[in-house]
């Protein structure tokens, strides 16, 4: 396009070394993600000549002291954060949770590399509402976790592994816990959708599972790779369910909502290739956000829907006892690492990074 003189690209965290130059003038440029480098482009014009006479990534860290009174605005955000959207959870911003031994990379490329992530968080969620099955993608993983010097993670660290949406019956920052019910065909169904890569974002829709371990042999058709689907864990050990839809049985799916807006509507996404109805523990199809809410555990604090917010294709239940609440999805990886064994009372657990924590769930055959 003609009279662009420069392009500083953002969201894909592309962290560029050197500039880009089209069309022998236009460079473009990328300071790669969560404000890691500050980007310094020197350029000059001489009429309609442009010019790049430098570029250059400085590393943010801790060796640059920050400026005060910055600083102060920014505790000051941090009151009013953790009094909006983490206290009536039971959680402040800068509350340490727990510590990592390495980093726990979101890699979308590089499937291996961001297991462990991966299933930390969809363990988590299985243990927020003892589903059957805890589900998610590589992309709504936004961050990883990285160990810097003490290895210690803080709230506002988890939280931005998981900050995409919002809630149901709480608008506040983080998408919701939604549960279905779904036959063995359902569940091979919605991993084909996920399944089917997308080259302009690679690995960014590779489904993560709990309780669920899938075989896929991606030599095969297109909607058609799935060969094999066991639930259970290592724990448990794992049994093959059926997925030819002869099995009428429903298994029960957790996800975050921002995800679960998008498993409804994959009938309607491959114009009917892949059919699924999420239901909901009656075995009746789901009609609202809020009948796919799951009530907290009993030792989480949880926030009463305010006024004028519940979905209203839902049954009005107003506030006070017996009102519906929710659990969000950084809430329930916050409150999953507090469940982890410590080896001396007081001290912070520390993330599993073992084989087992590793395990791999997506099993490709040829």
């Amino acid at each position: 396009m003609p009279g662009i003189d420069v392009v500083i690209g953002g969201h894909s965290h592309t962290e560029l070394q050197e500039a880009i130059i089209v069309n022998n003038r236009t460079p473009v440029v990328q300071t790669g993600k969560e404000g890691k480098n500050l980007g310094e482009l020197v350029i000059t014009l001489d009429g309609g000549k442009l010019t790049v006479e430098s570029y250059r990534l400085y590393q943010i860290d801790d060796i640059l002291a920050g400026d005060r009174a910055t600083a102060d605005v920014i505790d000051t955000f941090k009151k009013s954060v953790s009094g909006a959207v983490f206290a009536s959870r039971g959680y402040s911003i800068d509350q340490p949770l727990a510590v990592i031994p390495q980093d726990l990379p979101n890699t979308f490329t590089d499937i291996a590399a961001s297991t462990l992530l991966a299933n930390l968080c969809t363990d988590a969620f299985r243990s927020a509402t003892q589903a059957d099955i805890g589900f998610s993608v590589n992309g709504l993983m936004r961050a990883g976790l990285t160990r810097g010097k003490s290895g210690v993670q803080t709230v506002y660290d988890v939280f931005a592994v998981a900050p995409l949406g919002f809630g149901v019956v709480d608008t506040t920052a983080g998408s919701a816990l939604v549960t279905g019910y779904f036959t063995g065909l359902d569940l091979k169904n919605l991993l084909e959708y996920f399944l089917v890569d997308n080259p302009a974002h690679p690995g960014e829709f590779f489904p993560r599972t709990s309780g669920l371990r899938l075989h896929y042999d991606p030599s095969r058709p297109k909607f058609d790779v799935v060969t094999a689907i066991e639930l259970g864990d290592l724990n448990r050990g794992y049994r093959v369910i059926d997925i030819t839809g002869k099995d009428p049985r429903w298994y029960s799916l957790t996800c975050p909502l921002y995800l679960g807006l998008i498993l409804t509507a994959i009938p309607k996404y491959t114009q009917g290739k892949l059919p699924l109805v999420a239901k909901n523990k009656e075995g009746q199809p789901l009609k609202s956000k809020v009948e796919a809410l799951d009530d907290p555990r009993i030792d989480t604090p949880y926030l009463l829907p305010p006024p004028g917010t519940t979905d209203k294709g839902s049954v009005a239940t107003g506030s006070g006892k017996g009102t519906v609440s929710e659990i969000k999805e950084w809430q329930a990886i916050m409150d999953h690492l507090r469940k982890l064994p410590v080896k001396t009372p007081g001290e912070l657990p520390v993330i599993p990074v073992d084989e087992r924590a590793a395990e791999v769930r997506a099993i490709k055959v040829s």
